[in-house]
């Protein structure tokens, strides 16, 4: 890292300490953004997952969503963008689909407000019914 601090011209080819700067300063705008986001909203309600809850399966199993195959370890990609950016987030059950499993919900805050998200979502707890133990499980 210091060698390449050091030369007069930028390498030509990425290396692997400016891709780390440069994926560093991508992290730090996406927190920014989110931050900024947080100025004017208490909290964002999101899904947890691509879908409702799923029968068990085999993990890596392609499911369906909207009809179309999805890969298993994709489904629960909305929750990663706040694992990178390292703000609170905490999932919550909010019903039930038609066929009787689960529905989840995130609910994501601004970064150091964890006690505040759970106040939050202690009150959405009492509207939405909390966790039902799904048919024949």
């Amino acid at each position: 890292m210091m060698l390449e601090a050091a030369q007069p011209e930028p390498p030509e080819q990425p290396t692997p300490v400016s891709r780390w700067f440069a994926a560093l300063a991508r992290r730090d705008r996406s927190i920014l953004a989110w931050e900024r986001f947080f100025d004017s909203c208490d909290a964002l309600l999101c899904p947890v997952a691509m879908t409702t809850a799923f029968p068990h399966c085999k993990p890596g199993s392609p499911l369906k969503v909207n009809g179309k195959e999805e890969s298993y370890w994709m489904l629960p990609a909305y929750g990663a963008v706040f694992n990178y950016s390292s703000h609170p987030a905490l999932a919550f059950p909010c019903g039930q689909d038609r066929d009787g499993l689960p529905v989840g919900l995130q609910l994501v805050g601004r970064k150091w407000s964890e006690a505040r998200l759970l106040g939050i979502a202690a009150a959405i707890a009492s509207l939405t019914g909390g966790f039902r133990r799904p048919p024949g499980y």
